[in-house]
């Protein structure tokens, strides 16, 4: 399905995104104890930054690095955030405002159980975060300044410990 750019109906988005794991791109989880109890068997990670960080302050141009211009922004309005972490093991992504303790988005893995598509069993889905208008069903999108404090926190089952986890935001947003 395409559209043609319509400017009044559609709006330019921003892709903006956070390493959890703090440009490392992955990371290791190591192997719970012997004394832990399965249940209790969770490796977390957090990572905090500003929302100014993941705008770098150049115009916004198509390819290369810009994501926006950070000097005639005062903020976004995130539409979209998806996180990548790697299954089996990812239990959960959250992103958290600490300014206010509002929780934004938390990401977990629903496991398929049937025979349709998307819901196979085995298959393994991390829906996404999505904001928009209340026409659309959506909730709508809350303004974050470009000051407002971000958090990450990944969770993982440790029972075996593994390489080459990953625990990435993949976002999109409007510039204010």
């Amino acid at each position: 399905w395409f559209q043609e750019y319509d400017p009044e109906k559609h709006t330019i988005l921003t892709r903006i995104h956070w390493q959890t794991e703090v440009m490392s791109t992955e990371y290791d989880v190591p192997q719970k104890a012997p004394e832990v109890p399965p249940e209790y068997a969770v490796h977390q990670i957090s990572s905090h930054w500003t929302v100014r960080q993941m705008i770098p302050g150049c115009s916004a141009t198509p390819g290369g690095k810009c994501t926006g211009d950070s000097a005639n922004t005062t903020g976004i309005h995130l539409i979209h955030a998806a996180g990548h972490c790697h299954a089996p093991s990812c239990q959960s992504l959250e992103l958290w405002n600490t300014d206010n303790g509002q929780l934004i988005c938390r990401l977990t893995p629903l496991f398929g159980n049937g025979t349709e598509i998307f819901n196979e069993e085995d298959y393994i889905a991390v829906p996404p975060c999505l904001w928009g208008s209340k026409d659309e069903g959506l909730v709508e999108p809350s303004f974050l300044s470009l000051d407002t404090h971000l958090m990450s926190v990944k969770r993982n089952n440790n029972t075996i410990g593994h390489y080459g986890e990953m625990s990435l935001w993949q976002m999109h947003a409007i510039l204010v």
